[in-house]
């Protein structure tokens, strides 16, 4: 990973990468409670899914941007995406209401992108998910690594994978 990290720095490619503009087809009917939402582009800096929302019902989802911190969005946004996957966690509905409540009560918070694992109160969009889950007993983190990518969710044996969908060059 930190390979990844530094070619990719080298490369001048830092953050989510270059939106392209042309809306994948993500099935976001498919959405449940829990679900994460993933996103990546061409250029991204820590793998191919570069970002990660936790859907938590009625058309919204906790993310997060260094410029807004931790807030609500539709979950059309990861349709603005190259490539977007929608991923289900292994977990009870307890467990996954539990999460969604954990991440609501982080709405308002702070983002930064170099914080350790440790729950400090400072987040960035996969930790604060990897959290929420962590606290029930998942850990959704296969490579156990200093920070938590997105890439670790969708390579998780705890989670299955709903929905993928790539535009098309």
């Amino acid at each position: 990973m930190w390979i990844q990290l530094l070619a990719s720095a080298g490369r001048g490619h830092f953050g989510t990468g270059n939106f392209g503009g042309t809306p994948n087809n993500l099935d976001l009917s498919l959405l449940e409670p829990g679900d994460i939402l993933l996103g990546g582009n061409p250029g991204g800096s820590y793998g191919r899914y570069t970002h990660a929302g936790l859907y938590i019902g009625n058309n919204q989802v906790v993310t997060m941007y260094t410029a807004s911190g931790i807030y609500l969005e539709p979950p059309t946004a990861y349709q603005h995406y190259q490539w977007a996957a929608i991923l289900r966690v292994k977990a009870s509905p307890a467990q996954k209401q539990a999460a969604v409540s954990y991440c609501r009560s982080q709405v308002g918070g702070a983002f930064f992108i170099l914080t350790p694992k440790t729950e400090n109160g400072l987040w960035y969009c996969s930790k604060l998910i990897w959290l929420a889950y962590l606290k029930q007993g998942i850990d959704l983190d296969p490579f156990n690594f200093y920070w938590v990518l997105p890439d670790a969710f969708i390579h998780s044996p705890n989670v299955e994978i709903i929905a993928v969908s790539e535009v098309q060059q």
